[in-house]
């Protein structure tokens, strides 16, 4: 693994590469909280909020629960997207690198980025998945809705204190199953989208003049664009994905017991509309998202003196006509 020196001590690549992911992705996941929030909550048809809007869906939030409620299910999005962003962007680097050394004559390009967004995407999905889901369902309660419930003596909804109670009543109900339920959904959406962002990324960037491919503005235009076209592509299926994590909280989903496939077709049966059900909001979450993600990344990058992949040394071993090894092919 490359190492670069700090401070007169080498660490792996890696580990800079993860802090910079890590900060990177809460601070732009703590900026657009509010409307993630709102996002799930009309992916799942939540009936307070169906047919509200955006703007009606913010005022029933701050009606019901005050400027909080906007943040709930956070705690736990910032503990899931850290690692989450850490992972995606230091094994996006590494399988970057590993493709170059293991087929030697691969042709470096936007193509090389799909492979290795997609698998680094599906890496850091696995890795974190329960967080996401833990994520989903604190973001789906509503507090107002709960109460009444509660007086009612009819609760008909499962209602979790936090983070660690949450998990622990999804896995004694539901075992490691539980935890990862609506996992094959997001693997479906997140091979292309991770693979298309990172493609269509840096096949914009080759269409930006030599000298201002290292500004920030042109980095934040092509990361946003890329991030749109991304998810505009794979956003039924996340719309698919929210469901399932929250059918067991209301008895009245209809993707109740359905799989991937089952539970679109399901979807689809209430209109086509509804797959794509909170993505104007997702637009313009992705946006401020996809630019403050990319600043931070970079501006930790720079401050934790990361070198940029171009500068980065991929040893490829080569063997001379003898058999013995010859000297290394440093490429980048």
């Amino acid at each position: 693994m490359e190492e670069a020196e700090r401070g007169g001590w080498a660490v792996p690549l890696a580990v800079p590469e993860l802090i910079a992911g890590g900060v990177a992705g809460g601070v732009a996941k703590c900026a657009v909280a509010p409307l993630e929030r709102v996002k799930i909550l009309l992916q799942t048809s939540r009936a307070e909020f169906r047919g509200s809007g955006l703007v009606g869906s913010f005022r029933t939030i701050y009606r019901t629960e005050g400027p909080f409620g906007f943040y709930r299910g956070n705690g736990a999005s910032v503990a899931r997207i850290v690692p989450y962003a850490a992972l995606h962007y230091m094994a996006y680097e590494e399988y970057h690198r590993w493709i170059i050394l293991g087929f030697p004559n691969v042709q470096q390009g936007p193509v090389l980025d799909l492979v290795a967004g997609s698998i680094a995407g599906g890496t850091a999905v696995v890795s974190t998945y329960p967080l996401d889901l833990v994520r989903t369902k604190l973001a789906y309660q509503v507090k107002g809705a709960v109460n009444l419930s509660l007086r009612e003596s009819k609760p008909s909804e499962q209602v979790y204190k936090g983070i660690l109670d949450c998990l622990k009543i999804i896995y004694r109900q539901n075992g490691l199953k539980g935890l990862y339920r609506g996992m094959a959904p997001s693997l479906y959406g997140i091979f292309p989208y991770s693979g298309l962002k990172f493609y269509f990324y840096e096949k914009m960037k080759t269409h930006v003049p030599e000298e201002h491919r290292r500004d920030i503005i042109p980095k934040l235009a092509c990361g946003s664009v890329a991030g749109l076209l991304g998810q505009t592509i794979t956003y039924p299926l996340d719309v698919v994905r929210r469901q399932m994590q929250v059918q067991a909280l209301s008895s009245s989903n209809l993707v109740k017991g359905k799989e991937t496939f089952g539970s679109l077709a399901m979807i689809k049966h209430q209109g086509w509309k509804q797959l794509f059900s909170g993505l104007s909001i997702n637009y313009l979450k992705v946006v401020p998202s996809a630019a403050l993600g990319l600043t931070v990344y970079d501006s930790m990058r720079d401050w934790l003196n990361v070198p940029s992949r171009e500068q980065v040394p991929v040893v490829v071993p080569v063997l001379s006509e003898d058999g013995s090894d010859a000297a290394p092919v440093y490429s980048s």
